[in-house]
């Protein structure tokens, strides 16, 4: 199964019921941006921090990015969330298929 195809699983999971908060959201993109740079530049990482739209709308936003980016960008984000939000990873819809 495809790591994209594992986040579109796992999209509604990780949106709903503020399950991610705004710091680990914060420290998902800068780790896509500052440790992977090809994977979000700065512009798309200010983009997705940005404090003007709401928290669901900005991590929606960012999934369905990383989807259309390919296989690669959806590992690392499942690489970043592992790192920053540890117990969510391990609930994921998908973890519990796999």
């Amino acid at each position: 199964q495809s790591y994209c195809h594992r986040l579109q699983h796992d999209m509604h999971f990780l949106t709903s019921n503020s399950r991610l908060n705004e710091q680990v959201v914060d420290k998902i993109i800068l780790q896509l941006n500052r440790v992977y740079p090809q994977i979000l530049t700065n512009a798309e990482a200010e983009k997705f921090r940005n404090p003007k739209a709401s928290l669901h709308t900005r991590l929606s936003d960012l999934i369905k990015h990383l989807q259309k980016k390919g296989d690669r960008h959806c590992q690392e984000f499942y690489r970043a969330l592992q790192i920053n939000a540890e117990q969510l990873y391990n609930d994921l819809p998908s973890r519990k298929v796999l």
